[in-house]
């Protein structure tokens, strides 16, 4: 029987993984089941639980390879620009992604988020400590600059504009609210966090 290589593993992982994130932006985690994602990846049932135990294991890996194409949002301070745009910008480019109705894991993220424990899944931390020492690094190279006050809880004002990103992206998307201008919302957010950054 011929040896299959850890790269081959890896790719066919990868590949489910990509075919899992259309299921759960169509289906959302809690709809989504592993027949599902058997049909969109074309792989056998055998296949499929080759690589991933359960509907949490094959989320956590979409996540992941969803992550690993975000890190190009994550944000990279161009020194010799005034940052606060840099930072409006960031913010704009993330809210707007979720328009994209196609491939879009909110729905499914919010799901999966309120029903699991951090403790069981580290990743979620992980996730979000990435995030917020970014941001905190960004507002940082902000008071070194002095274009920042430099009197801010820097922690405690990522933490409420990671809050406030995770809010938006929910409200958009859920469509709460009919008369709510996206672009308006966008703009409050600039002024509250222009106020408090500079």
């Amino acid at each position: 029987m011929p040896q299959v290589s850890e790269k081959y593993l890896e790719t066919r992982k990868n590949n489910i993984a990509k075919s899992a994130i259309n299921v759960f932006s169509k289906k959302g985690y809690s709809n989504a089941s592993m027949k599902d994602i058997m049909n969109e990846a074309k792989v056998s049932r055998g296949g499929l639980y080759a690589h991933f135990e359960n509907i949490d294991s094959v989320f956590i890996t979409a996540l992941k390879y969803d992550d690993s194409l975000q890190v190009n949002q994550l944000l990279t301070p161009n020194l010799k620009e005034p940052l606060l745009p840099q930072l409006n910008a960031w913010i704009y480019d993330i809210l707007l992604s979720i328009q994209n109705k196609e491939i879009n894991l909110v729905r499914a993220k919010s799901e999966f988020f309120l029903s699991h424990d951090i403790e069981e899944v580290p990743y979620l931390r992980e996730r979000h400590e990435r995030l917020s020492q970014n941001i905190q690094q960004f507002i940082n190279k902000g008071i070194e600059k002095g274009e920042f006050k430099k009197q801010i809880d820097v922690s405690s004002f990522c933490e409420l504009l990671i809050s406030m990103i995770d809010g938006v992206m929910l409200h958009q998307y859920y469509q709460y609210s009919s008369n709510t201008n996206l672009l308006d919302i966008l703009n409050l957010m600039n002024k509250m966090i222009e106020n408090i950054l500079i």
